[in-house]
C-alpha cells in the first residue's frame, strides 16, 4: 500500500484561464475532484508547495492521499492527471479522484529493478534493458502499491522476464499484455 498523505483543497470561485494564471504566482496550483460520489467536478486550488514532491516523483498515481475539501469533508483520493509546462515543468493543473472502498480503480504502476548489481547476464558482458518502466493494473485502492519490484539477479544472458511473470497485489489484474518483456 503506498504512503497516505494529506492535501488541504481551498475553495476556487473563479473559473477560466485569466483566474488560474493569477493563482500560480500566489503559490496555489488549480485543481478539481472528481468520482463516482459526485455528479459535478469540484473546484478548488491547493498549494503548491504541499503537493509539488509527489508531482514530480512519477508516482502520483500510486500516491493515496486523504483530500480536505472547503467544506470541510474528507475523501480519499488519487492524483489521476498532472498537468504540466512543456518548458518549465511547472504545475499548471491537477485533476484528483475520489477512491471508493471496494471499488477497484486502474492505475499506472511504476517497474523498479532490483538486483542490477549482481545480474548474471551484465557479469558476463550482456547490458539490461528495461522495457516496461509502468504496470497498468485494476486494483483496490487499498491495495495500490507504490511500485512494482522485478529481481533480475538472477536473469543470464538472453534471458527475459515478461509482464505475466510479475508478483502483483492479491486482488489485483494485470492489463498489460501478459507476453510483452518487462526487461531482458
Amino acid at each position: 500500500m503506498s504512503e497516505m498523505m494529506k492535501v488541504v483543497i481551498e475553495a476556487r470561485e473563479e473559473k477560466g484561464k485569466q483566474s488560474c494564471r493569477k493563482l500560480r504566482p500566489a503559490g496555489y496550483t488549480p485543481c478539481v475532484l472528481y468520482g463516482p460520489g459526485y455528479r459535478e467536478t469540484v473546484p478548488g486550488k491547493v498549494k503548491t508547495a504541499s503537493v509539488a514532491k509527489v508531482a514530480a516523483s512519477g508516482r502520483w498515481e500510486t500516491t493515496t492521499m486523504l483530500v480536505t475539501l472547503p467544506g470541510g469533508a474528507e475523501e480519499m483520493a488519487i492524483m489521476r492527471e498532472v498537468q504540466k509546462d512543456p518548458i518549465t515543468d511547472k504545475i499548471l493543473h491537477i485533476d484528483f479522484l475520489q477512491l471508493v472502498k471496494g471499488h477497484k480503480i486502474t492505475v499506472n504502476v511504476p517497474v523498479e529493478l532490483a538486483g542490477r548489481d549482481v545480474c548474471e547476464g551484465v557479469r558476463l558482458g550482456g547490458v539490461i534493458d528495461h522495457l516496461h518502466r509502468e504496470i497498468s493494473m485494476e486494483v483496490l485502492p487499498s491495495q495500490i502499491p507504490n511500485s512494482v519490484i522485478v529481481d533480475v539477479s538472477s536473469l543470464g544472458l538472453g534471458q527475459h522476464i515478461q509482464v505475466k511473470d510479475i508478483a502483483i497485489p492479491e486482488g489485483a489484474t494485470i492489463l498489460d499484455d501478459g507476453d510483452e518483456f518487462v526487461v531482458s
